[in-house]
């Protein structure tokens, strides 16, 4: 298991500009790729410099949403501008956005779609997938997205060690089929990610991980990250919001959490802005694309005016402190942390 060293604790930055430290590297000045990387609010798409796969910075979320409900969701988002939709298999609900898709006026280039496939679970009935059941979830969810092409297809979790190695070769003889543009993992930590890099494969362009200022990424994992050029995706990040995830089962929260007050009140309302806002504008200012869920439009509007203030690198560094005595797996129940699991 992992020691609790979290790349925030660092009292320094190491200079190596890692796209994830919310110190400002001390070689910044003058090298223009690092200055885009802290520049977001002069980049009105949040398309920066190391995001490879050109994932728009803040996308729509869809876990808890019903596939009822998720159609005129991912309609009203693509309205407001949301133009990254992410959902999986597991979330039963690709149906509603591909309808979603099928109805949009945007065109297929200017939409990108992530969908993940569910490995297994430890205690399930159904056994992890193989090579063959991968590549069949793979085409279902293409048929209920009614897409050609996924633009970036993820593991959704590393629970099935005997066959987390047949899994990712699946994803890339996926990605040599041309059914998923990129492939990617989610709840990795660095010795998952390793099998695939001591067996000679292609690496992982993307991990999503739960990013949210009581949960922020480890160290290790962070450089390891950078050093191989796996772009993070956050979920959950609006955890610490009192109504996340309400009386929902996915909802780590001891009781001192769910009623305590709402952490940085003060700072948003120095930028006269939601926590949220706050919240999802300091993962995209730490290189982070986000992907805020609502169902309720208004909402949906909020987390998506993110352009007209910028976070001090002063109050970055507040922000991402609260995690030193609070760092906590929120995204799943109980004290499960998916990223401790063998």
């Amino acid at each position: 298991m992992l020691t609790s060293q979290f790349l925030i604790n660092e009292k320094v930055c190491c200079g190596r500009g890692c796209r994830m430290c919310p110190y400002e590297p001390k070689h910044v000045k003058g090298n223009t790729e690092l200055q885009k990387r802290w520049d977001i609010s002069q980049n009105k798409s949040y398309n920066i410099a190391m995001n490879k796969i050109g994932i728009p910075m803040i996308g729509l979320g869809t876990w808890l949403i019903p596939n009822d409900q998720a159609e005129q969701i991912s309609s009203d988002a693509f309205e407001l501008g949301y133009r990254h939709i992410d959902t999986a298999q597991v979330y039963r609900n690709e149906e509603g956005v591909g309808k979603a898709l099928a109805k949009s006026s945007v065109a297929r280039n200017e939409i990108f779609i992530t969908t993940k496939m569910w490995p297994g679970m430890f205690g399930q009935e159904e056994p992890f997938q193989n090579f063959k059941g991968a590549i069949s979830a793979c085409d279902e969810s293409l048929k209920l997205l009614q897409l050609d092409e996924i633009d970036l297809y993820l593991i959704h979790n590393p629970f099935a060690k005997e066959n987390r190695l047949e899994q990712w070769e699946a994803m890339i003889e996926l990605k040599k089929q041309g059914k998923v543009k990129n492939i990617g993992v989610s709840n990795y930590n660095v010795k998952h990610i390793q099998e695939i890099e001591t067996a000679g494969l292609e690496m992982p362009v993307a991990n999503q991980i739960e990013i949210h200022p009581w949960h922020v990424v480890r160290t290790e994992l962070a450089q390891y990250m950078d050093k191989h050029e796996i772009l993070p995706i956050a979920y959950s990040t609006l955890a610490p919001i009192p109504n996340w995830r309400e009386g929902s089962q996915w909802n780590g929260k001891p009781e001192d959490m769910k009623s305590g007050a709402i952490p940085c009140q003060n700072i948003a309302d120095q930028y006269q802005v939601s926590v949220p806002q706050l919240f999802l504008k300091w993962a995209i200012q730490l290189g982070y694309p986000v992907l805020p869920k609502s169902v309720h439009y208004s909402r949906l509007k909020e987390n998506l005016d993110l352009d007209h203030f910028t976070i001090s690198r002063d109050d970055i560094k507040v922000i991402s402190k609260i995690a030193r005595d609070r760092q906590k797996c929120l995204a799943w129940s109980g004290d499960f942390e998916p990223l401790d699991v063998d």
